[in-house]
């Protein structure tokens, strides 16, 4: 698991991760202090930091787009 952990960490929320997502410092400090003693919930605030951000910004503009409003037609 903490090898698991650390990949994810490491593509995903590290800063200058390849794929790294928008999260907050604290958010990503909490995260990186869940990975001193792995479990399943390690990274549940960067999880619903990123649910959060999707819900209020990422959705919203998809909805929006022309390339939605298309498909639904």
């Amino acid at each position: 698991m903490a090898e698991k952990a650390k990949k994810i960490y490491e593509e995903f929320i590290q800063t200058e991760a390849p794929k790294e997502v928008n999260i907050d410092h604290c958010t990503k400090a909490v995260t990186m202090k869940n990975l001193v003693e792995p479990s399943v919930s390690s990274f549940n605030e960067a999880q619903k930091r990123i649910f959060a951000l999707m819900e209020k910004d990422s959705l919203p503009r998809f909805v929006r787009s022309g390339f939605y409003q298309e498909l639904i037609k």
